[in-house]
């Protein structure tokens, strides 16, 4: 019985402590589950197999081909069937330039796909942020929903009591029930915007959707300051402004493709050939031939083809330069909005915990003035309004403030 206890104990436990999570370790559990960053992955895997047969083209081809002949017309002496059997190899001696472009377009390629890999991780631990901020954020409302259900149930308490007593009117007892049924369906409502939470929350890492979690930080802790980036910096290893940069540079090789088809080309091809005898008896001895070809193959007109393409694969290049100075001037005004969105609301934050503090001292002070008989219900409950709206945007606030360092830190790669 005693093992029994403790073995439900240790696994009751255990199960606690899976449901406890920091944001670290729940973005790392969301960057294991996420789909999208394993198709990310794979992608790059794709490329990067893609670039190895790129740079085989550089190496020689070697061949072999074996054939069968029969003659149905018995138009040859001897036997109306034969076969032969040849090994080639082939090397490439001199293209236009055209393997060494393909594979450097491959290479950038794996580039682009990395940095899109990249993009992605970003964007996966961004939203998880956001979850898990929003369930936080969805926590603490609901909790304070609860808290003002609590003070208007102390209040009604008292407004009962002073009614009995005959200190206040029936009109003060209806309009504080009034204000608990509404506060009751606040909560509810508080209650199934943190079960929907709840369910985002465990489906982005994996979990069942019901499964209970307790957060191990909440938005209330001010998170630092984060350092602002360098813009030269950002520049430098933001993914979006490393794919134009790697697009352009991919498409400057395709124009030296495209140039390298109506290059001349230079081939040297080596085989060897066996085969039997003719005419083809039992008796026939094999035969084995070989020989060398250097092949030299250079295009000299086709109207105006090989300038027509290789200008419409350079108008293709300059729109990808162009490219580059905008995602440059495009996360240039992204760094300044966004510092800015966590400057101010982090200032905003300050503003808040002194309008909390004062509404829940009013709050304080109307509840006893009205235990007092010196005011009204109306004040007494325009207080309570007033700290829940304060409480709300305070909230409001911290949940701004985290998304807006995860925004940053987004942007930045922090």
């Amino acid at each position: 019985m005693y093992r029994a206890a403790l073995t439900i104990l240790l696994l009751t436990t255990i199960t606690g402590l899976r449901a406890q999570s920091t944001l670290r370790e729940y973005s790392d559990k969301v960057v294991e589950y996420s789909i999208a960053l394993e198709r990310s992955e794979l992608s790059s895997e794709a490329r990067g197999e893609e670039l190895q047969r790129a740079r085989t083209e550089h190496l020689p081809e070697i061949t072999f081909d074996r054939s069968a002949t029969f003659d149905f017309g018995r138009n040859i002496e001897g036997r109306r069937w034969s076969w032969a059997s040849s090994l080639a190899l082939r090397q490439v001696i001199y293209g236009g330039g055209g393997i060494t472009a393909q594979r450097r377009e491959a290479e950038l390629a794996l580039s682009i796909s990395l940095a899109n890999e990249e993009l992605t991780l970003r964007s996966v631990r961004l939203e998880a942020e956001r979850r898990f901020w929003a369930l936080s954020h969805a926590a603490e409302y609901k909790e304070s929903i609860r808290q003002y259900v609590e003070i208007i149930e102390s209040l009604r308490r008292v407004i009962e009591r002073r009614y009995v007593e005959g200190y206040s009117s029936k009109g003060d007892l209806l309009q504080i029930e009034s204000r608990l049924l509404d506060a009751e369906y606040q909560l509810s409502q508080a209650e199934e915007a943190y079960t929907t939470t709840l369910h985002s929350y465990n489906s982005l890492c994996g979990n069942e959707v019901d499964a209970p979690a307790t957060l191990l930080e909440s938005i209330l802790g001010l998170q630092p300051l984060p350092q602002r980036c360098n813009l030269e910096e950002l520049l430098a290893t933001h993914p979006e402004h490393l794919i134009a940069e790697f697009e352009a540079a991919k498409a400057r090789w395709t124009v030296r493709s495209t140039s390298a088809g109506y290059m001349p080309s230079i081939e040297l091809r080596i085989s060897g050939d066996l085969s039997p005898t003719l005419p083809h008896t039992a008796s026939s001895s094999l035969k084995l031939q070989g020989g060398a070809i250097l092949d030299f193959h250079t295009p000299i007109f086709h109207f105006g083809e090989r300038r027509r393409a290789v200008r419409a694969a350079k108008s293709e290049q300059i729109s990808y330069e162009l490219i580059i100075e905008d995602v440059a001037d495009q996360l240039t005004l992204r760094e300044e909005n966004s510092w800015t969105n966590v400057v101010r609301r982090r200032e905003r934050l300050e503003s808040i915990a002194r309008s909390l503090y004062i509404a829940r001292e009013n709050l304080d002070i109307s509840t006893y003035a009205y235990n007092e008989g010196q005011t009204t219900i109306l004040d007494v409950m325009q207080a309570q309004i007033s700290w829940l709206q304060i409480y709300r945007n305070m909230l409001a606030a911290h949940y701004d403030y985290s998304i807006a360092v995860a925004e940053y830190r987004w942007l930045v790669g922090g």
